[in-house]
């Protein structure tokens, strides 16, 4: 068994690199700051045998500098660290998850005893809390001491840079205010004309608060999206809105421009800016946008103006212009709070010139971008020259709070109680608007036990491409992966990981818990 002392200093801030030479006990113990909680000294090892890294689930990848990135959602949640067995398991084995502090030294966060049976458990899992893990960087690790001696093996360090202050920081204003606080920019020019458009548009940030030089700038022009890295604490972030970007996004009398920064593990300022209205009249679109019938006031959509009822759009072209078989192609992008953004296509086939055409939709799509934006426009598709006539863009924010991922459930179980040891569940994921067939959906059944121990049960899925608009995606939990939950009540949810958006948060990414419980 590895020997163990409380110590009481602050934690080293740096992580220790996985190889080198191993430190004896005593040089480990002069050198290596101590924390408050328990410190592990391992024994000198000559030829080490590395084990597998540990796993987080949820946690950003592809974080400069770092195997791991975890994101202020990730404590919110309820962190989980995963050891995947890799060794010859025993009933005895003792696996401590802790934070290198160098070779020989390790601060302890969560242990477990492997009991008879669990030996055959292909994975094992930790809870850790953000006291444990606060903001800076950490080279993870878990230590295996296998029964009946004092013999050991250590993974390789996960570098993880744990990361929950939010770029730009507090919105110092509340939510009454739009906009953040500390996302302050301003536009060169807000009537763009042909006159002026040729030299494009200077959008300057001012340096935001808490900010990082990693954090990156997402500018939404429209419908067009720049991304540039932060300046600096000091000095502005200037960005260019080309020709190239404001033909893109096409003509509008209210078209929105606002921005939000990213830091490197997904955070994401919450909320974003204020949105800046500009003009833009280039002479390429010559009928005007859809009109939005039942939003509320020009410019804005009310979620309990719309109260559930799906969202109606008006479009009409003159005679001249739009004639009998003429097909519109109306487009509906949605831009949630926290990045990405989902395109909707209705047709309509003009059956009388110059006659008023009615488009709805669905609220849930709506709905979707409450306190974010919509963008609407269409292009007449003619069976002659010319074979296409583009319309402005008509732009509105969406009021209305931020809606979670709605909880799973199962079928058959209306109060969430399982009995009598079924063969099988069918869990269901309801549908959420901005899905996509690529999208990834972690199944989670977690209990907390004492002393950081977690029993979970874990299942990626891929969305795929058989489940119709509108209906829940399934998926088949048997007896064998439910059986250790028996007699306790624990959470049920899921977590979403999709290219929709690099952005990570709760309210976007994880759904609301259910707890089950079975006897």
């Amino acid at each position: 068994m590895p020997a163990q002392k409380n110590q009481t200093s602050a934690p080293a801030t740096k992580p220790a690199a996985a190889e080198g030479k191993t430190k004896t006990k005593a040089s480990a113990k002069q050198k290596v700051p101590a924390p408050s909680h328990t410190i592990m000294t391992l024994e000198e090892k000559k030829a080490p045998k590395y084990l597998d890294r540990l796993y987080i689930p949820g946690m950003s990848e592809n974080v400069k500098g770092y195997d791991a990135g975890v994101p202020k959602w990730l404590f919110e949640s309820g962190m989980t660290i995963q050891v995947d067995k890799g060794w010859a398991a025993a009933p005895g084995d003792v696996i401590t998850v802790g934070k290198l502090l160098d070779d020989g030294t390790v601060s302890v966060l969560a242990t477990k005893q492997l009991k008879p049976g669990e030996e055959l458990n292909n994975a094992y899992f930790f809870a850790a809390e953000q006291k444990d893990l606060p903001d800076g960087p950490y080279a993870l690790v878990y230590v295996v001491h296998y029964a009946g001696g004092t013999d050991y093996d250590r993974s390789y360090p996960l570098l993880t840079l744990v990361k929950t202050d939010l770029p730009a920081g507090d919105d110092d204003d509340g939510p009454t205010v739009p906009g953040h606080s500390g996302l302050k920019f301003s536009v060169s020019e807000t009537v763009i004309v042909p006159g002026n458009a040729s030299k494009g548009v200077t959008i300057t940030l001012q340096p935001p608060p808490n900010t990082n030089p990693t954090d990156e700038v997402d500018l939404h022009w429209g419908s067009v999206i720049k991304t540039q890295n932060i300046a600096g604490a000091l000095k502005p972030t200037v960005i260019l809105v080309t020709y190239a970007d404001l033909l893109e996004a096409g003509d509008s009398d209210r078209l929105y421009v606002w921005l939000e920064v990213r830091d490197l593990v997904g955070n994401v300022s919450t909320p974003g800016s204020a949105s800046v209205e500009v003009s833009v009249n280039l002479g390429q679109h010559l009928t005007d946008g859809p009109v939005i019938v039942n939003g509320g006031p020009p410019g804005y959509i009310d979620l309990e103006v719309v109260g559930e009822n799906p969202l109606e759009l008006q479009v009409r072209t003159p005679s001249s212009v739009g004639g009998v078989g003429d097909i519109y192609d109306v487009m509906f992008r949605i831009y949630p709070p926290k990045g990405g953004v989902k395109i909707i296509h209705k047709f309509v086939e003009i059956r009388r010139g110059g006659q008023v055409y009615s488009v709805f939709i669905d609220y849930l799509d709506v709905r979707m971008a409450a306190e974010g934006r919509v963008e609407t426009s269409f292009v007449l598709r003619k069976s002659g020259p010319p074979y296409e006539v583009y319309s402005k863009k008509t732009a509105a924010e969406v009021r209305g709070s931020v809606v979670r991922l709605e909880p799973p459930d199962l079928e058959g179980y209306p109060d969430d109680h399982i009995g009598n040891d079924p063969a099988h569940v069918i869990a269901r994921c309801p549908y959420y608007a901005w899905r996509q067939p690529t999208d990834e959906i972690l199944w989670i059944f977690r209990l907390v036990k004492g002393l950081n121990e977690v029993i979970l049960h874990t299942e990626t899925q891929v969305v795929g491409q058989s489940w119709p608009v509108g209906a829940p995606v399934k998926q088949v939990f048997y007896w064998e992966q439910l059986r250790q939950f028996k007699g306790y009540s624990f959470e049920f949810y899921y977590v979403i990981s999709s290219s929709f958006t690099r952005a990570r948060a709760i309210d976007l990414n994880e759904s609301l818990r259910r707890i089950l419980t079975i006897s």
